[in-house]
């Protein structure tokens, strides 16, 4: 259940970073950082340049302002439940950095509620599993024929229960940040989490 949660995780982590790169954010950028970023580069700020270019014309008109053909997204973060997705307005002709990014953010939200959902189960299984060495240990010892079995046996018990530990130092902090990010977007959608 560790491993799966720890996939989740650095799928995550890599759909962020993917994020954070394509809008040249820094890898500590947040979300609200990049999404910003986001509609910078398209249009929303680009629209505003145009109509205060356009205010500054001379009365002739001469410019060669092309706001009209200008093509802006209205981007911002929807939240439905525990799904946040990207939308874009209009939807015609999105262009396609932007139909990945949309893609991009609603593989995130999926990787970061997995994360999440089976953060209290698997702390619950870790911790029944580590109050529980002394009497596995015992039952490893009573169930092996042999020297050489037990030695083995007790082996495979002990790196488990290494693993087990390693699991309930990550875990929590993978779903500490996964809760952040969820969080974040609940903000920036304007839901109160």
């Amino acid at each position: 259940m560790f491993n799966k949660q720890q996939e989740h995780y650095e799928c995550m982590e890599e759909k962020r970073k993917t994020l954070m790169y394509r809008y040249r954010c820094s890898v500590d950028d947040s979300l609200s950082d990049c999404l910003k970023k986001m509609k910078d580069e398209h249009g929303e700020a680009q629209a505003l340049g145009e109509l205060l270019k356009d205010e500054l014309l001379p009365p002739d008109g001469s410019s060669s302002s092309q706001a009209g053909n200008q093509d802006t997204h209205q981007v911002k973060l929807q939240m439905k439940g525990y799904d946040f997705t990207l939308v874009v307005m209009p939807e015609d002709e999105v262009p396609d950095k932007l139909k990945w990014t949309q893609e991009n953010v609603s593989e995130l939200c999926k990787a970061a509620k997995a994360v999440v959902a089976v953060g209290t189960k698997l702390q619950e299984m870790i911790n029944w599993l580590l109050k529980a060495e002394e009497s596995l240990t015992a039952q490893v010892r009573e169930a092996a024929e042999t020297h050489q079995e037990q030695k083995r046996l007790g082996g495979n018990l002990q790196e488990n229960l290494r693993e087990a530990r390693r699991a309930k130092e990550l875990s929590p902090r993978y779903r500490e940040e996964a809760g952040k990010l969820l969080n974040e977007a609940a903000l920036l959608s304007g839901v109160t989490p």
